[in-house]
């Protein structure tokens, strides 16, 4: 995990290796030394949007999900094991 500063700021540069906590702190770190006024308007916007996931997928994603989740209901799925049968089996794993 690398470290770096800017504005004598501690940052941790490798996020996949960060907690969450870690992570939160040092977007508040970075916040904290924003000094434009734009950006803090757009970090502000940002914030004001809460829109739902579903809201922002295609009308084709949705049309697959929805199928799939019909599939479910129906009873028309594989289980992990069966997947993993069929993958050994086709590609002689």
């Amino acid at each position: 995990m690398s470290v770096y500063y800017h504005k004598n700021i501690k940052f941790v540069r490798n996020i996949k290796a960060m907690n969450l906590e870690t992570r939160k702190i040092n977007l508040i770190n970075w916040i904290s030394a924003i000094q434009e006024n734009y950006v803090l308007e757009q970090l502000e916007s940002l914030q004001k949007e809460k829109k739902d996931w579903w809201d922002t997928i295609s009308d084709i994603d949705k049309r697959a999900i929805n199928e799939g989740l019909e599939q479910l209901a129906r009873g028309e799925y594989l289980t992990h094991s069966q997947v993993k049968s069929k993958i050994k089996d086709r590609f002689n794993f």
